[in-house]
């Protein structure tokens, strides 16, 4: 999906106005030390067991992010001193911040460039980068240092990416991408721009959450808040899963369903914000697919169903049993409807086969932007895990034309035999326990929310406290062939690290 994330700030005599908001406390961190400034900014001495003791504000910062047509979520952020702003896709799936330099020579022309002779506080570094994604894409170019201010927010002495050169990128509309997975993702050893800002004493807790919106027609389009969760957004309680492995968010899945179909039992996934659909291994998404009725669209790689000769009961629901929780996906929530320019309607299912290990050789699923709708998601560094609750969207449904769904067939093909693959666990991760946090009423003025997409495969993300909301712009492409429903290389961004095909 493509995100566009707007950063809102309001400034009083040139200084940020910050929103106090109640935060969830980690079981393993304290306050104490708290002094108020003179302006009315609350700071604590925190410990950490993953960071330490550092000093972090008690406010709150709000940014917006754009939904553009369902497949990226996108904001603003500025680098350098004056500020130089850069649309950018935040990332759960990678580590590294680039963005395209004012030397630029290869596929640059129509996105904004940062100059580094322009800025103040700019600090060279000069040591090569290069990065490639799963969808082909790829940036080079050297690395610098700046200033990177977020809604505000400034990350001082922040390492990232001014890019020469840009590859797969022409249809883009984000400048850049800022990764939010974990250190060992970085393509250069340096510090991710969540970790500085942690370690600056800039957010409160090192965590950061993502609220969805599926209805692409709402005015905001969803919300990422770093350093906190919105209790808001989600009902229910809170299913945390350990990380199994620290570099994209990896955790463990007990088993997928279909219907009463198993299809496996027991293997890992990841949650990412830069995938569109539910990526699997081969043999089990077409097992998934054939337990749904559907056949695979050799042009699109996507299998298709169909909306016209069955009845939306004959299909069945799905289930993601992660932590010991059913996440279950209901029809309408797993099948995308695409018309072409003659008003002819096309169904696919959002799971799409890929083949991929991780560094310990386990094969995992990507679970992307048609399981985050679902579900608010959390991402909670210093205890190493990943959340999952209920969104306040989970009951949202799209508008679907009358002539769909009228055929007569009312069973689907649920009772095809399908072998459950048993997943030989072999990382030395620590073992899948689950545990449930009850809800946690947040208060908060003014929320803007914003949502981070970025490229998946394992997704490790990082969370500073800020808030984003999105709004749906004109779609950048063609959402309505019924050939290709998504652009080739944006159901996936996979940022090619630890990961094998």
């Amino acid at each position: 999906m493509l995100i566009f994330i707007v950063l809102y700030y309001e400034t009083v005599n040139n200084e940020l106005i910050k929103i106090p908001v109640n935060r969830i406390q980690s079981t393993s961190s304290t306050t104490e030390n708290c002094t108020v400034s003179s302006t009315n900014v609350t700071t604590c001495d925190r410990s950490s067991n993953t960071f330490g003791k550092v000093s972090v504000i008690k406010s709150s910062t709000f940014e917006s992010l754009i939904n553009e047509a369902d497949v990226y979520f996108i904001g603003t952020i500025c680098i350098g001193t004056p500020c130089q702003s850069f649309l950018i896709d935040f990332d759960t799936g990678s580590s590294d911040l680039w963005v395209p330099s004012s030397k630029c020579s290869s596929s640059c022309s129509k996105f904004k460039k940062y100059t580094s002779s322009a800025s103040t506080s700019y600090i060279a570094n000069g040591n090569a980068f290069s990065i490639s994604y799963g969808d082909g894409s790829g940036a080079s170019g050297i690395f610098s240092i700046d200033t990177v201010t977020i809604n505000g927010i400034a990350v001082r002495n922040q390492t990232f990416a001014e890019c020469t050169s840009l590859s797969g990128m022409d249809g883009n509309v984000n400048d850049g991408i800022l990764g939010l997975a974990y250190p060992s993702l970085t393509s250069g050893g340096e510090k991710p721009v969540f970790y500085n800002m942690w370690s600056q004493g800039l957010i409160s807790q090192p965590i950061f959450s993502f609220y969805l919106n599926p209805d692409a027609s709402a005015s905001t389009g969803g919300e990422l808040i770093f350093g906190d969760v919105d209790s808001t957004k989600y009902t229910g309680s809170i299913t945390y899963i350990p990380v199994a492995l620290q570099g994209y968010w990896e955790f463990q899945m007990t088993k997928v369903t279909v219907g009463s179909t198993s299809i496996t039992l027991s293997g890992y996934a990841i949650a990412d914000t830069g995938t569109t659909l539910i990526i699997g291994p081969s043999k089990l998404v077409k097992a998934l697919n054939v337990a749904l009725g559907g056949k695979l669209d050799s042009s699109s790689g996507m299998y298709t169903v169909s909306c016209t000769t069955r009845t939306l009961s004959s299909f069945p629901n799905v289930t993601f049993t992660i932590g010991g929780t059913d996440f279950v996906l209901t029809p309408l929530q797993y099948i995308s409807i695409q018309k072409d320019s003659a008003n002819r309607y096309e169904c696919y299912s959002v799971f799409v086969p890929d083949d991929m290990e991780d560094s310990d050789d386990n094969d995992f699923w990507i679970l992307g932007d048609y399981f985050l709708y679902w579900f608010y998601s959390i991402f909670d560094i210093n205890n190493n895990r990943v959340g999952f609750a209920k969104s306040i969207s989970y009951d949202w449904t799209p508008t679907v034309a009358s002539s769909l769904f009228l055929g007569t067939a009312t069973s689907t093909n649920t009772t095809t035999t399908v072998k459950p693959v048993q997943t030989t666990t072999t990382t030395t991760a620590r073992p899948t326990t689950t545990t449930t946090a009850q809800k946690v009423t947040t208060t908060s003025a003014t929320k803007t929310t914003t949502r981070t997409t970025t490229t998946a495969h394992k997704v490790t993300t990082t969370t500073t406290k800020m808030m984003i909301t999105t709004t749906t712009t004109t779609p950048r492409k063609n959402m309505t062939s019924t050939t290709t429903p998504y652009h080739q290389h944006k159901y996936s961004r996979r940022r090619f690290n630890n990961v094998k095909h």
